[in-house]
Formats: C-alpha cells, sequence, structure tokens
C-alpha cells in the first residue's frame, strides 16, 4: 500500500524535528489515526496537508539517529487466560459478526496491530478451576499429561487470533506446577518440591511441543509466573533463581524457543546465563530499575509482560502509562473467577471489557494501538527496532520515542500539555504520508553529508 520510502509518524503537539534524511519542502499529504485525551476522538482517521521548511521557530527539537538502534520489539499484546477466551467464546456465540470484527480491531496490522499473547500453562487466577495439564499424582514420565484439560474454547480463540494474524506469537508459562509436584500438594501457593525439579524441565518441554501441536507459533516459555509471590488463594508457586536456572539449563535445546527468567516486579530482577530474556512486572519497584538492569546487563532481552489496568480509573492518565497488558479480554466487572482469589482486590480490567452483548475498547488498547502500529510492516510480517530520538523542548510536555522498520521509521511523540494547534490535539496522532525524495542514508554517504542530513529540519 505503501512506497519503500514511506514515513510514519505520531505526533501530539507542533514540533520541529531533526532527521537522518532529506525530506522535500513542498506540501504533501498526510493520513493517519488520533486518539484524544477527553476520548472524543478514538483511533479516528484524519487527512490533513503540511510543509516541510527550514524555519526552526517552534516549541521542540527532536532528533532522530537511525545509526543508534537499541532493542528490537519483540511485540505488543496480552494474556488470553481462561476467562478471557471464555468471554471471546461467549460474544462469538451470540455475535459471529461483532466478534470477527474485534479480532480484526485487536490483531490485524490495520486495526491495533496486537501480536504477542501470553498463554497460561494450567489454571491461572483468572480461570474457574483447579487443573494443570498432568493431575496424576508421581507421574514423572508425564504419560498422563493432556494438554485439554484446558477448556476447549482456550484453544479455539487462539486458533481465531491465528486465523487472522498468523504471525501471532505464543508466550506459555505456568502459574503453578501439578500439586503433587509441590510441597503441601496445593497448586494455591508453596513452592515445587526438590525431588521433582529434574523432572519439571519435562513438563514444560511437553507443554511446548503440546502448544505447537495445536498449530500455535510458540515463541517462549517462562518457568514460572510470579516466583516471589505465594499465595494461598490461587494457583501460584514460588521459586528461588537457582532452582528457575537449574530448570532452564535443562530446556536449552529448545532452539527456536526462547526461555524466558524472573516474571516478577521491577525492583528485584537477576539474570542467570540459562536465560534467554528477562520479564518483569510493574506492581512495584518503577521503570528506572528495568534501567538499572539494562545497564547491568546490556545484552539481555527484557519482556514487560503484565501490568494490570484497575477498573475506575482515569483514561488519559492510563494511555500514558501502559504497554504490554495483562488480561486482554475481562468480564464486565474485572474480577478474578477463582473461587476466593484475592489477586485483583476492586478489579483489575482488561485491554478490552467483553460480554456477549458487546466490546468496550479500554484505555490500555488505543495506547498500545498506537505504539503497535509504529513497529509492525503494513502486511504484519516484519516487527522493528527503537532507535534513538532525543526531545529537547521549553517544557516536559512531551515525550519522544522512534522506531524503525526496514526503510520505514516511526516517531511516537506524546502530548501531555495544552494543544499546540487545532490538528494536533492533546493526546496521540498518528500520520502517514510518503516521501517523494531519494533516500540518502546508505552506508556509503560521506560523513560530512550525513552531519548536514541529520540537521535538516522541519515544521509540522
Amino acid at each position: 500500500m505503501f512506497s519503500s520510502s514511506e514515513f510514519t509518524l505520531f505526533f501530539a503537539a507542533t514540533v520541529v524535528c531533526i532527521f537522518g534524511w532529506i525530506l522535500p519542502v513542498h506540501a504533501q499529504s498526510i493520513s493517519g489515526i488520533v486518539t484524544t485525551s477527553d476520548q472524543q476522538q478514538l483511533l479516528s482517521p484524519i487527512s490533513d496537508s503540511f510543509s516541510f521548511s527550514s524555519d526552526s521557530s517552534s516549541s521542540a527539537d527532536i532528533t532522530i539517529d537511525p545509526s543508534t538502534v537499541y532493542q528490537q520489539i519483540v511485540g505488543f499484546g496480552s494474556s488470553i487466560t481462561d476467562s478471557a477466551a471464555a468471554a471471546m467464546s461467549d460474544l462469538k456465540a451470540a455475535n459471529p459478526s461483532m466478534y470477527q470484527q474485534y479480532l480484526q480491531n485487536a490483531f490485524t496490522p490495520q486495526g491495533a496491530a496486537l501480536n504477542y499473547l501470553r498463554v497460561p500453562i494450567g489454571s491461572s487466577d483468572f480461570s474457574n478451576t483447579t487443573y494443570s495439564l498432568d493431575d496424576t499424582s508421581g507421574d514423572t514420565s508425564f504419560n498422563s499429561f493432556e494438554i485439554d484439560n484446558a477448556p476447549s474454547y482456550l484453544f479455539s480463540t487462539l486458533a481465531d487470533i491465528a486465523a487472522v494474524n498468523s504471525n501471532a506469537k505464543i508466550h506459555i508459562l505456568p502459574w503453578s506446577p501439578p500439586a503433587w509436584m509441590k510441597d503441601g500438594n496445593t497448586m494455591n501457593g508453596g513452592s515445587l518440591s526438590s525431588q521433582y525439579v529434574s523432572a519439571y524441565p519435562t513438563y514444560l518441554l511437553k507443554a511446548v511441543q503440546a502448544f505447537k501441536a495445536k498449530g500455535l507459533l510458540v515463541a517462549a516459555v517462562s518457568i514460572q509466573n510470579e516466583p516471589e509471590n505465594s499465595n494461598p488463594t490461587y494457583p501460584s508457586c514460588s521459586m528461588t533463581a537457582d532452582v528457575q536456572a537449574t530448570i532452564a539449563k535443562s530446556l536449552a535445546n529448545l532452539s527456536d524457543i526462547k526461555v524466558i527468567g524472573y516474571e516478577h516486579n521491577w525492583q528485584d530482577a537477576d539474570a542467570p546465563s540459562a536465560f534467554s530474556g528477562v520479564s518483569f512486572h510493574c506492581y512495584a519497584g518503577s521503570q528506572s530499575d528495568v534501567g538499572a538492569f539494562a545497564s547491568q546487563f546490556p545484552n539481555v532481552p527484557m519482556y514487560q509482560t503484565e501490568c494490570a489496568g484497575t477498573t475506575g480509573s482515569n483514561f488519559w492518565t492510563d494511555v500514558q502509562w501502559y504497554g504490554m497488558m495483562w488480561i486482554f479480554a475481562s468480564p464486565d466487572n474485572g474480577v478474578s473467577p477463582y473461587p476466593g482469589s484475592n489477586s485483583c482486590g476492586n478489579g483489575c480490567r482488561g485491554v478490552t471489557t467483553v460480554t456477549p452483548s458487546g466490546v468496550t475498547y479500554n484505555q490500555e488498547y488505543y495506547s498500545m494501538a498506537h505504539f503497535a502500529r509504529a513497529f509492525t510492516s503494513d502486511d504484519g510480517t516484519s516487527i522493528g527496532s527503537r532507535i534513538a530520538a532525543n526531545t529537547t523542548s521549553s517544557g516536559s510536555d512531551l515525550t519522544a520515542v522512534a522506531y524503525a522498520v526496514g526503510s520505514k521509521y516511526s516517531l511516537v511523540v506524546m502530548n501531555t500539555g495544552s494543544s499546540a494547534s487545532y490538528t494536533f490535539p492533546t493526546g496521540l496522532t498518528t500520520l502517514w504520508w510518503n516521501s517523494t525524495s531519494t533516500d540518502n542514508t546508505s552506508s556509503s554517504s560521506s560523513s560530512s553529508k550525513k552531519r548536514m542530513m541529520r540537521r535538516r529540519k522541519f515544521n509540522i
């Protein structure tokens, strides 16, 4: 749909941008989407025109450096728990056409472009019963392993998502080992018994194989969800870093599957060399803890895998906050369906709220949609990397992040202050336009030419 010289930018204010390539000065037409803080526009289509010029009078400078490449972006998405799949399945039965539109809105490049799904192995606090994939006591050969202990609607929902986005990746992980493998013989709280540490990798391996046999694209497996949390009200398990590392080493031959460690809060991470990456939850600590971890382990991939929304909170405040979300489709009240669970307090809001009568797209959906579309190619087959973006302004209202997907570049600019012009209101705005100029950023360009091009400015 777009030429190879396409540029995609996200703006929430009038800014001056400094890029590493030359763009034409004449006016061009643009199209895109906008989400405003007052919710009057939610991924609404827009069209306008603008001109590039050398005029530098503006409230902010944003410098993009494509030569400074940070971590590759794996994806944006959420968890498909049993309750999420049940809610989606109920919608499918009640209104098949609305369900199909919902899948298009969430998982296609023309919708929210979500492509990364976290799926429990066995029951979680968003299941209505307790089960593992092998409930036969002492079965260390796992002859009784049965993937279909999970509800059938979980796999039909995942298959429906794969049908609209064949590139959607699955990240599987247990909330608890089978009860018989734990001290206390319960899935609710406790820890993995030392006598079963050597057998447990086989359970996880069989889970990977079984999900793949369902035709699902399994990209990663984690050893344990929230290994520092032993909660007696829902499936959970405490597990030391040493035990996790021992299990991970036994899974080292999963060459095409990432083995992800930690799966807990920002403030207490460790990075055993046995893991392909480390994942974080947002319920304790701060983003600065992730920065400190990255400084200590610069080559370790990082995943933000949980950050639950809270029912009743503010739309625009939340849009500024959320990245990778927890429950994709929550029921009306967002309360955990697990009997006796205290995991969600007054309610965890999903990315969407789904009932048989309809869908509510919550603030997490809009926030992720703007960012996910920034690093996803137009056909959904390629994902990008984050590149350097530095903002200089008189205030602190602008925050910018840039992405590159092949020759397509994206800039996400969030305006938390007042509207800078009638075209770009407070919120997130996504713009597309095609450059008619020649891309002069090849490695054969001279250093002086590159420096000149990096200082090219234009007003929007």
